[in-house]
């Protein structure tokens, strides 16, 4: 089999296997406020107030959600992300009135994907800590992500880590590149009986 072949074969199998890639959004630049969707690494948040303050040490930019406030992360023109892990630092005790202990950041995922994050289980204003999702299957492969706040929640969001999907290659591109393997394939077998 001549290296022209062999090369066509490997590019064939390439194009049908990409590789996946990883992205990290940690709100590089400021939203305009409250109303504005953000875009960072080929995904969107449709309502964004993103702060410098009280953020990880990774970046000088958060976003900040205040109590019930809402805002939905998908991919730009559709498809599914992975959630791996994100930042998160939980500002204040909350309402609380007799059980202080009210301050709660929910994140939720189209597939039934919950988690309600609150100081009874993770400290408040104590420089934030990294929750990892990536063993939770809820929250891998979807379309949408929910984060809110409830009971005088004031929390701050950074560094998140997608996982990638794999892109899909256009079968136009990616036939032609098998077709060209298999005719060179037809040459190599036509040279060697002749």
């Amino acid at each position: 089999m001549s290296k022209f072949t062999k090369a066509l074969i490997v590019g064939a199998f390439v194009a049908f296997g990409s590789a996946a890639t990883a992205a990290t959004i940690n709100f590089t630049t400021a939203s305009n406020g409250p109303t504005t969707p953000y875009v960072e690494a080929g995904l969107s948040f449709d309502i964004a107030r993103i702060v410098s303050g009280n953020c990880s040490t990774n970046g000088d930019h958060c976003l900040a959600l205040n109590d019930n406030e809402v805002s939905v992360l998908t991919k730009v023109g559709g498809g599914t992300f992975s959630l791996t892990s994100f930042w998160f630092e939980l500002l204040g005790q909350g309402k609380g009135g007799q059980n202080p202990i009210t301050n709660t950041l929910t994140v939720m995922s189209n597939l039934g994907g919950l988690l309600n994050l609150d100081v009874s289980t993770f400290d408040h204003n104590d420089g934030g800590q990294v929750f990892d999702l990536s063993v939770l299957a809820l929250f891998q492969s979807v379309t949408s992500l929910t984060f809110s706040t409830t009971e005088g929640g004031n929390v701050r969001i950074d560094d998140l880590i997608l996982a990638g999907d794999p892109s899909p290659v256009p079968l136009p591109a990616g036939g032609a590149l098998l077709l060209a393997a298999l005719a060179g394939i037809g040459m190599v077998k036509r040279r060697k009986l002749s």
